[in-house]
């Protein structure tokens, strides 16, 4: 169990996180780490099955402590069919039948994949009361010491509170050659952190909601360190993709130690996730969730700084944005060296979001400030026409 003393008003941050083991070849070391177990429960998509799933089968066989796998179907979104699915085939059948008997269930559930594969993994063991832990896949979000699960439960992203990891397994080796796209998400995840921790230090003000200061910081030096090495992602260097890793984990270990997303969720994961539910609504594959978190934060930077220097910005805020203005302007420059996909180009869609996501959740953000200052709509039509020429040195309509 992680634990951290502190002097905000939960006095002491506590995760029951048991055992975390990041280095080359880790995967290696899965059946040392869960030896304990004596039926582990695998799930996995088809490409992460082939890539760690198959290695983990394996070593679980050796030891005589595997149950049995569930390979979620193509696209492995963590939607309602394939949390269903995972929950039907958790339990294992005897051989003979028995009218008075009831299905043998496992006692762990294993992850093995990055953001989709642990959202369903998490929800699973949630609902059946065991724990469970993550042999990670790719570097491609700050989910995998969550306390919340994201799941599109019919044309809806709901977020529900599950627990967290209790094990991390994460193989720097595999994690180096992922696809070059999910080394971006895990980038766009990590940017967002400061204008979510902005957000928090905002709603601080205005509702006088909890904030840990200690939290916060240790999540933008995570994400500073991200961010110095994120110039030279596309070399796959180990000590750059572990850099990343670490900066998701702790980023990670901030949501658990508080209890809530807030330190690294805000306006940008609100907006973002938005543009995720458009494209679930309209029927088609949403993009990868640190990409449009990535996207919502440039748009979400953008507006900060338009407001820092708005006559109609409440002079205490234009101090509190002044802070962030070094680290906006970092992430900005970053930007033109790894690019970070831009998808959401038509501004229908743009400025729905915005709109759509100040609602996502009941969260006090840059947002709903200026939807109270009655300016969200004018701010929304402007940026857009901002964002456009800031990433493609044009605008769209």
């Amino acid at each position: 169990m992680l634990q951290m003393d502190c002097t905000c008003a939960q006095k002491k941050h506590i995760a029951p996180i048991k055992h975390t083991e990041i280095c080359e070849h880790a995967i290696e070391k899965v059946g040392e780490i869960l030896k304990d177990y004596k039926k582990i429960y695998v799930i996995c998509d088809k490409n992460t099955y082939e890539v760690a799933g198959k290695r983990v089968e394996e070593i679980l066989k050796v030891l005589g402590n595997y149950s049995h796998t569930c390979i979620i179907d193509d696209p492995g979104l963590p939607n309602n069919n394939n949390i269903g699915k995972a929950l039907i085939e958790a339990g294992s059948d005897r051989e003979v039948f028995d009218i008075n008997a009831f299905s043998q269930n496992p006692d762990f559930v294993l992850a093995v994949g990055s953001g989709s594969v642990n959202d369903i993994s998490r929800m699973v063991s949630y609902r059946l009361g065991l724990e469970y832990g993550v042999v990670a896949t790719a570097p491609s979000m700050d989910g995998y010491i969550s306390v919340v699960a994201p799941i599109i439960n019919g044309k809806r992203k709901i977020i529900y509170n599950c627990t967290t990891a209790r094990y991390i397994i994460i193989d720097l080796n595999i994690c180096s050659q992922a696809p070059y796209e999910l080394l971006l998400a895990g980038v766009g995840d990590m940017i967002g952190k400061y204008v979510a921790i902005l957000d928090w230090e905002l709603s601080k003000k205005i509702t006088g909601e909890y904030y840990c200061e200690k939290v916060a910081n240790m999540v933008l030096e995570a994400t500073e360190k991200c961010i110095e090495s994120a110039t030279v992602l596309s070399e796959r260097k180990i000590e750059t993709i572990k850099n990343t890793i670490d900066g998701l984990l702790l980023s990670g270990l901030g949501i658990a130690y508080t209890g809530s997303s807030r330190p690294a969720s805000g306006t940008e994961h609100m907006v973002g996730q938005t543009w995720e539910v458009m494209d679930v609504e309209k029927g088609k594959m949403p993009q990868l969730h640190g990409v449009e978190v990535g996207e919502a934060t440039f748009m979400a930077m953008l507006m900060y700084k338009k407001l820092y220097k708005d006559d109609r910005c409440d002079e205490w805020l234009r101090e509190l944005i002044g802070k962030y203005i070094p680290a906006f302007d970092k992430v900005l420059e970053l930007q033109k060296i790894i690019k970070i996909p831009f998808t959401v180009t038509e501004k229908d869609k743009f400025v729905e979001g915005i709109l759509r996501g100040r609602t996502f959740r009941v969260r006090y953000t840059l947002l709903q400030y200026l939807f109270d200052k009655g300016m969200i709509e004018e701010y929304a039509d402007n940026i857009y026409d901002e964002t456009m020429k800031y990433c493609f040195g044009t605008t769209e309509n």
